[in-house]
């Protein structure tokens, strides 16, 4: 996970990535505490799913998902796609 921004250009080599598999995420404005606190919630299952998640979509619609979020960004506070 990144979190916040570098001030130099960031180097890696992208095959350690596709070999084990990573996903990179980035983050901003959140302290270690806030990170903690989701975590606590997610774990006792008592985050606001349902508040925090907008749209769930199988991956068939999710061109059109992403294409209506870019459209109206402010309709939407995340969209999840389903891979089931």
């Amino acid at each position: 996970m990144y979190i916040g921004y570098a001030k130099e250009p960031v180097r890696y080599e992208t095959r350690l990535f596709v070999q084990k598999e990573l996903d990179i995420l980035g983050s901003r404005n959140a302290l270690p505490e806030d990170f903690r606190a989701v975590i606590h919630l997610l774990e006792g299952k008592k985050f606001p799913v349902d508040q925090a998640v907008s749209l769930v979509v199988p991956l068939e619609e999710a061109p059109d998902a992403l294409r209506s979020w870019s459209e109206n960004p402010a309709s939407f506070k995340k969209i999840m796609v389903s891979v089931d």
